[in-house]
């Protein structure tokens, strides 16, 4: 695991020590919990913008069988 010191004004400290407080976690797991739903987000709508791209690139049938590429290449 890393670590990472970040300054925070008190009102974020305060509300986010708030909401770890509702969930019943640790201010800690918390903030991680909260940084990964934003970076999941991030990278769906990189795939989505990704799709949209290929669907005005392709007909239907080539973005169909490009995605298919794509998946079938994924590890």
């Amino acid at each position: 695991m890393s670590r990472l010191t970040v300054r925070l004004p008190e009102s974020l400290h305060h509300r986010l020590t708030q909401q770890a407080e509702q969930e019943g976690v640790s201010l800690n797991h918390y903030i991680v919990y909260v940084l990964t739903q934003m970076t999941t987000v991030a990278d769906l709508d990189a795939q989505r913008q990704t799709f949209e791209a290929m669907t005005k690139r392709y007909s239907t049938g080539e973005a169909e069988a490009a995605l298919q590429e794509v998946l079938e290449a994924r590890p």
